[in-house]
């Protein structure tokens, strides 16, 4: 009776240390890190501080349901962010197999007699000018703005979304399940700084979206990339893959004198791998990849670094900065004096 008794006992305490382990594994993974907001960030910012990639901020954004707009947090706010979400640490190995290891002997062979074989030379791995995301939302100038549709609400009932999301929209020749838009909006004319004349309109690419099918009589599509946060009213062009450019030992200086002509943030740019539009284009003569040097206007004209071509139309074309002494403004020069 007594070893039964035991037994009992014995099967009590695993079923409690089992639910104990159980238990602390669950609320590991519900487990967050609490963050606290400084003053000027943003939850791009903090994405790709934290979690070491700004495309994510949507899922810190799901994670706090009470910031209505996500291009509203304030100093001094809390959000969580979820340790699922964290880069992991590589842990190094544990001292001792490190020491037993080193002292292993290695097994002593006989010199085999080997064939000569001629040496393989493979080609050098060519390297990309510019990631794919970055490219697909550096956005250029059109002259005019044309659209294939427009997302018009989203089941939540939210009009700001992101990647993951859900929403409907409104099509000029309908849409098929697995047909891919992309997500864009104007950011405005863009006039020549020197002329005045119009050039056209500014395009920010802000996402992809996929149809996924019909619900409540609307073509629903899932939000498949978002490089900026996607307002009901964005519009939609139709989805065309982008050749991303390869990075070039010896890039080409184009000189042709020429003006910035707007900023990914309109008026300015900040000094390092920002985007800006210059009234260069094919028409010129320009290449994607070529190096452009540019001049600061202001009491002096200075030189203030170079830009370098990522895509281009016939009259205008889009730069990343590569390195600058200062901010880029609009209406800074470009190419020869």
């Amino acid at each position: 009776m007594k070893k039964i008794q035991q037994c009992f006992a014995l099967a009590g305490m695993t079923v409690i240390l089992i639910a104990c382990v159980v238990g602390t594994a669950y609320s590991q993974n519900q487990e967050y890190k609490e963050y606290t907001v400084s003053k000027g960030e943003t939850l791009w910012g903090i994405s790709s501080k934290e979690i070491v990639d700004p495309f994510l901020w949507p899922k810190i954004w799901k994670e706090n349901p009470e910031i209505k707009n996500p291009d509203l947090i304030y100093p001094g706010q809390t959000i969580r962010i979820p340790f699922y979400l964290l880069q992991k640490q590589v842990e190094p190995a544990p001292a001792e197999k490190m020491y037993e290891k080193a002292r292993e002997t290695p097994e002593v062979k006989p010199a085999a007699k080997e064939t000569p074989v001629a040496e393989k030379i493979l080609p050098a791995e060519k390297k990309y000018l510019i990631d794919k995301a970055t490219l697909m939302s550096s956005g250029y100038i059109a002259e005019k703005i044309e659209s294939k549709g427009e997302i018009i609400g989203a089941p939540t009932d939210r009009t700001a979304l992101g990647k993951g999301d859900y929403a409907y929209i409104k099509t000029v020749n309908g849409a098929l399940p697995g047909d891919r838009f992309y997500i864009f909006r104007s950011a405005g004319k863009v006039k020549h700084p020197e002329t005045g004349a119009l050039m056209g309109y500014l395009i920010n690419v802000v996402g992809i979206a996929e149809v996924v099918g019909k619900e409540s009589g609307q073509t629903k599509v899932n939000i498949t990339d978002s490089f900026d946060q996607v307002d009901v009213g964005d519009l939609l062009d139709t989805y065309y893959e982008l050749d991303q450019p390869f990075l070039l030992e010896t890039a080409r200086t184009f000189s042709k004198a020429g003006f910035i002509v707007a900023a990914k943030g309109r008026h300015a740019a900040t000094p390092s791998f920002d985007i800006v539009y210059i009234d260069k284009g094919s028409k010129d003569g320009l290449e994607v990849g070529d190096m452009v040097a540019m001049t600061s206007r202001n009491s002096y004209d200075i030189p203030n670094g170079t830009i370098q071509i990522i895509s281009m139309r016939e009259t205008s074309a889009t730069a990343i900065i590569k390195e600058s002494a200062k901010e880029v403004k609009v209406g800074d020069r470009i190419g020869a004096e």
